[in-house]
């Protein structure tokens, strides 16, 4: 009978655990930095934005109401002032459009809820009228991704807004 020798037992084949474990760091360090160009978030960036104007419509309204409660103007095209600027109202809330407004000062002045907002023509899509609609100047869309605002029918009713956040 013949012995056996070394050299007839063959290497085993394959791969280290330590080989596999920088093959798996490597692919998680690939998948890491390709992934976020797969995922599209720019929707919900749109919608987030839109959320954002929503808070901050939300807040002009309640101030403006707030100081036209005191100023005792709640009436229909009033206006009032806030820091030397003075802006359009109607029933004691911010007016649409600033339509009727009493004085001379510029549009922008005029417009009671825009005049409120620190809002960009880039950002948004504005149009005015009985209903004033912000829409996100990127919106998929047409008449998707917007905020309408629609004046205050009496004193005791505030205005209303609606929001229409899908396609943003």
């Amino acid at each position: 009978m013949k012995a056996l020798s070394n050299k007839n037992i063959k290497p085993q084949a394959g791969f280290t655990l330590i080989e596999l474990v920088v093959v798996i760091v490597i692919l998680g360090i690939l998948a890491a930095t390709a992934a976020p160009k797969f995922i599209d978030l720019t929707a919900d960036a749109k919608k987030a934005t839109m959320e954002g104007l929503l808070g901050s419509i939300n807040s002009a309204v309640s101030l403006a109401h707030s100081k036209a409660l005191v100023a005792g103007e709640t009436g229909a095209d009033t206006t009032i002032d806030i820091g030397g600027v003075i802006y359009a109202m109607d029933n004691g809330y911010p007016d649409s459009a600033g339509a009727g407004t009493k004085d001379g000062s510029s549009v922008a002045n005029k417009l009671g809820v825009q005049g409120f907002l620190d809002i960009t023509a880039s950002e948004f899509s504005i149009t005015e009228g009985a209903t004033t609609t912000f829409q996100h100047a990127d919106a998929t869309v047409g008449a998707n991704c917007q905020i309408s605002y629609t004046n205050a029918v009496n004193a005791n009713t505030a205005p209303v807004i609606d929001t229409d956040f899908t396609n943003c």
